[in-house]
């Protein structure tokens, strides 16, 4: 048996010494801190064995949300596979975003779609720190593998009858109906939204691991997005559909404001930057 130490002195120089810590403390079912604060402790054979193999997959770039099976996401854990996309920090402004406006809705009922709702995290997050009960909630994607990983995650969080999950493009299986008069609706998406150029350039860990069809769009990374616009302005026929928030690429700032008031003509739009400065943040209300 090897100890806690023998194993950091022997991949620290291979890896980013908080990957080895992560990985070493995900075996031994401990913290982070654990591992720090107690070298000395030993590891069993089958441990080893585990810690190797999961060095070896880092090590072939493979992202530690993937090879952990979970990643934090506002506060929660949320299950992650190879065919959902891992849940980005900046994505929580989204979340924000749609809490602020549902504090200040004044209607009686009000939907909340994500469109391309992967993991189910945004949606979740949104329904598990929302006070307000007269809310329909929506999660739409078009792959069903996703959508497995989205119920598990809504299950794990009690929320399985408080959130429908519906597969299909965009706003496409959901019912006319639900856009009525008396019902605001509120469309929050994280769509594919990289352009080959940035796609082509992207890390190793993206590229190779996450889904290709969660990350790239056609059309300079707004294909995705036209058609969503598209969708809401046939859709719109009253006031029923109020906001809709959708996250960006910073260099899509001026492209995607012409492309929603082309389908949009009366629209307010706003963006929004991300911590690092970077506009993320596209939100565009209806009059």
């Amino acid at each position: 048996m090897t100890t806690l130490q023998t194993n950091l002195e022997k991949y620290r120089p291979l890896l980013a010494s908080l990957d080895v810590e992560l990985i070493l403390a995900h075996v031994l079912k401990k913290s982070r801190e654990f591992v720090l604060a107690h070298p000395e402790s030993q590891l069993t054979k089958n441990q080893e064995i585990k810690v190797t193999q999961l060095i070896v997959r880092r090590l072939r770039h493979e992202p530690l949300a993937y090879i952990f099976g979970q990643k934090e996401f506002y506060g929660l854990n949320f299950l992650v596979t190879r065919d959902t996309l891992i849940p980005r920090p900046e994505t929580e402004m989204l979340v924000e975003k749609t809490l602020q406006i549902v504090a200040k809705n004044k209607t009686t009922w009000l939907n909340i779609i994500d469109v391309g709702t992967g993991s189910g995290n945004i949606i979740i997050a949104v329904a598990k720190n929302s006070r307000k009960r007269k809310i329909n909630y929506f999660g739409v994607d078009i792959s069903k593998k996703a959508l497995a990983v989205a119920k598990h995650n809504a299950r794990k969080y009690k929320l399985t009858k408080k959130i429908n999950f519906l597969q299909g493009n965009l706003l496409a299986p959901l019912k006319k109906n639900i856009f009525c008069k008396n019902t605001n609706t509120l469309i929050i998406a994280n769509l594919p939204y990289l352009s080959s150029k940035i796609y082509r350039a992207t890390a190793l860990n993206v590229k190779n691991y996450e889904p290709k069809s969660a990350l790239y769009s056609p059309a300079s990374g707004l294909a995705h997005y036209e058609k969503l616009l598209k969708q809401i302005k046939l859709l719109n026929t009253g006031h029923n559909i109020s906001t809709a928030i959708l996250e960006i690429s910073p260099e899509q700032k001026p492209t995607i404001k012409l492309l929603a008031l082309k389908y949009l003509p009366d629209a307010q739009i706003d963006f929004q930057r991300d911590l690092a400065g970077k506009w993320r943040i596209c939100e565009i209300k209806l009059a």
